[in-house]
């Protein structure tokens, strides 16, 4: 008897589902930012680690920061410009709020972040108009199954 193989869907609803459980111990968009933050390096690090195999403590405590983790990956050509940018706005944001103390998120870094999505962002703001920035949640979702979805399928092609 062979043992049925997950198909990607089964899979990225599996993890964004634990994902899920995740981000909503989050108290508000600055927690929920590092929360989500922490999520996508941990997926960077899974994709990275399928193309450089004997990675020499490259994603370690001293190993690449976040930025150059995603100039590495844009080398790979898999990961969509346009996520990329993305990926480099909510870092920047992350970075706002792990450094600056008081840091607020504000609507601009929202909308920037948001515009980083294209079509999709026209979307989530049918959904949610207010354009506050509780709108990053939806913003962070999407990334974050982007991001999934490519690691997922280069998981499989392994």
């Amino acid at each position: 008897m062979h043992e049925h193989a997950m198909s990607i869907e089964e899979q990225l609803q599996g993890e964004l589902a634990i994902f899920e459980a995740e981000i909503c111990k989050a108290t508000d968009s600055i927690y929920g930012t590092l929360i989500a933050h922490l999520y996508l390096e941990h997926l960077l690090n899974r994709y990275l680690k399928i193309k450089i195999p004997h990675e020499a403590k490259l994603f370690g405590e001293r190993g690449l920061s976040f930025a150059n983790k995603l100039k590495l990956i844009k080398g790979f050509g898999e990961f969509e410009p346009q996520l990329l940018e993305s990926l480099s706005k909510l870092n920047s944001i992350r970075n706002d709020c792990a450094h600056v103390f008081g840091h607020q998120i504000s609507n601009d870094q929202v909308e920037a972040l948001g515009r980083t999505l294209g079509n999709d962002y026209k979307k989530i703001r049918t959904n949610y108009p207010e354009a506050e920035v509780g709108a990053i949640a939806p913003i962070v979702w999407n990334i974050c199954g982007r991001v999934l979805r490519t690691t997922l399928e280069a998981e499989c092609r392994q």
